[in-house]
């Protein structure tokens, strides 16, 4: 009887290690992107050429993506600034405009 309880109580055991909650960022795959905006004035931030709005001076602007490449374009005239990031599952992907 003892070895009966023994192994179903290391069974119930590893069962319960592996059914660990997991975060809502990896159930949906999903990371963020940060753009910081140091530049000195207030420029307009797109992702995937689709525009997500303005920064001003010294803010942050934070976005929940899924996993994937994007292309951001920063925007003040007649400056544009270009560059792809790699969002990874539950991490954060800063760009800061000078």
């Amino acid at each position: 009887m003892k070895k009966f309880v023994l192994f179903v109580v290391i069974i119930m055991s590893l069962a319960a290690i592996s059914c660990r909650v997991r975060n809502a960022c990896e159930v949906n795959h999903l990371g963020t992107i940060s753009v910081i905006n140091k530049s000195g004035s207030t420029v307009e931030l797109r992702i995937n050429s689709e525009k997500i709005g303005e920064i001003d001076n010294d803010k942050v602007r934070t976005l929940i993506k899924g996993v994937g490449k994007y292309d951001i374009n920063v925007i003040k005239y007649p400056n544009i600034w270009d560059t792809t990031v790699n969002v990874i599952e539950c991490d954060t992907v800063e760009y800061i405009v000078r």
